[in-house]
């Protein structure tokens, strides 16, 4: 009897740790074991992130400064996301003394890229999109670390998509098919999780995993959700900034508030938008930004904030089916006509090329003002409109012109099974990438457990082995005597 409440209560405890580090892992999320986010400091008006990591001062261009981690030999790598395709690291040592420092560089394409000043032979690839190296700096000196692309052709391609969301299968083909155009980078415009809970970008992180070429982000009304600017602040750095490449300046502004909220851009963006589009006036202009200034559906109804500030507030039964459809009609352009106009006029003054947004899971492109305004929002979230299906898009940058390709992929309904049975393999896979030791621990310590309840129950489950084999031994018996009695009878 004492046996019998100790094996109860062994059990009990593996089913209480087991469900306190999946609730634990669940609202916390780190990113990737032994790492350390550390605060974001990047100003958009120059692209420029610096930090001081113990007296050596890394300033960072088109890009920022991400955190830090333990290699495997128990040393500190600062780990470096790129914004642009050609960043640059400027590292002093304002020490005293040579210091040896370790870099990892993220959010590139290792085998398409120049790394000026460093040796291959230094370079260690971590993963499909992530080198890391060392650097020996003297006191008081100074390095210099220039990337670009290996890009010799007078054109470029880059691939684009938005509102993939929970859309994990097409999302997923979506990032194979991008693999294999291995275009210089690809853009997200928005939309990248269900809701800004850190679980739900620990499953959009996994999924972009195998991604190897740049993947650039912009935030999406559903990221801020559950205060998610955070989360996307750790692992995509700022809402808005801009960069270039080869004849073409890129913008990414951060237009999330404009679903639950009258304005969908801030004026302080407002006036870094207009000072940095007049500094590209020689370059053709790019800007990427989630929600659309216009809705360009007919009948569609007006767009009332207290509507949609039922969104947050869903039971959990409406947040399970995903059920949208009653706010599939709602204009998704800006609430407020007067911003609307503010945002055409600047792209129309500013002689901008190509407006790309997301937000409508649909596709349409139609010219206002001498201002493209393309809509890309079939990567995976449940379709909006009629006739509507998944896909991104393909560009093409010569010196001259721009070549746009739709490119249209399998449009399944994304079922719950999908979905669900795609989280759990996405989560699981990213649950053991952040906390591979405390796993191991767990599951050696289950193993104790069940060891023991195995010794302790011994007799009880002995006689049901000899019985199970005893069983099966005479089936095996008289399967051979049946198979030489057919044999006679039917192959004389």
């Amino acid at each position: 009897m004492k046996k019998t409440k100790i094996n109860n209560l062994l059990f009990m405890l593996i089913i209480f740790i087991s469900i306190v580090f999946l609730i634990y892992s669940y609202k916390y999320y780190k990113v990737e074991e032994n790492f350390i986010s550390v605060p974001l400091n990047f100003t958009p008006e120059d692209s420029i992130s610096t930090y001081d990591w113990n007296g050596i001062l890394v300033k960072v261009h088109g890009g920022f400064v991400k955190g830090k981690i333990k290699n495997d030999n128990n040393q500190e790598n600062l780990i470096i996301r790129s914004l642009s395709p050609t960043p640059t690291i400027i590292v002093t040592n304002n020490t005293q003394k040579t210091s040896k420092c370790f870099l990892q560089i993220e959010n590139i394409n290792p085998s398409c890229t120049n790394f000026e000043d460093i040796k291959d032979d230094k370079i260690k690839i971590i993963n499909p999109h992530t080198i890391s190296f060392a650097l020996n700096l003297e006191e008081n000196k100074q390095k210099v670390i220039n990337i670009k692309p290996k890009d010799t052709k007078n054109y470029f391609e880059f691939v684009i998509f938005g509102d993939n969301r929970d859309g994990y299968k097409t999302f997923l083909n979506i990032l194979d098919q991008v693999n294999n155009i291995n275009p210089v980078f690809s853009i997200d415009d928005g939309d990248l999780v269900f809701g800004g809970e850190p679980h739900k970008y620990r499953l959009f992180y996994q999924s972009i995993s195998k991604v190897k070429i740049p993947f650039y982000t912009a935030l999406g009304n559903h990221d801020i959700r559950e205060n998610g600017i955070i989360t996307y602040t750790k692992l995509f750095g700022p809402p808005y900034y801009s960069f270039d490449y080869k004849n073409v300046h890129f913008v990414f502004l951060d237009s999330s508030r404009g679903w639950e909220e009258k304005r969908a851009i801030p004026e302080e963006q407002y006036i870094w938008l207009e000072n940095d589009l007049k500094k590209a006036q020689d370059k053709r202009i790019f800007v990427i930004t989630h929600i659309p200034p216009t809705d360009p559906r007919t009948h569609t109804v007006a767009n009332k904030i207290s509507d949609t500030s039922s969104l947050k507030k869903q039971n959990f039964l409406n947040k399970l089916m995903n059920d949208y459809s009653e706010h599939k009609s709602l204009n998704h352009g800006f609430h407020d006509k007067e911003e609307a106009k503010k945002f055409e006029s600047l792209m129309t003054k500013y002689h901008v090329n190509i407006v790309f947004s997301s937000h409508i899971h649909s596709y349409f492109s139609f010219i206002k003002n001498n201002v493209r305004y393309i809509i890309t929002g079939g990567a995976g979230a449940e379709l909006l409109t009629k006739n509507s299906y998944y896909h991104y898009l393909r560009i093409k940058v010569t010196n001259d012109d721009t070549y746009i390709e739709n490119i249209e992929v399998p449009s399944p309904n994304n079922t719950l099974e999908d979905i669900y049975i795609a989280a759990i393999q996405l989560f699981a896979n990213a649950i053991y990438k952040e906390y591979k030791s405390t796993i191991l621990f767990i599951v050696f310590i289950i193993l104790l457990i069940l060891g023991w309840l195995l010794y302790s129950t011994y007799t009880t489950w002995k006689r049901y082995v000899i019985f199970v084999k005893a069983w099966l031994t005479e089936i095996f018996k008289f399967s051979v005597e049946k198979f030489k009695d057919l044999k006679k009878e039917y192959l004389k």
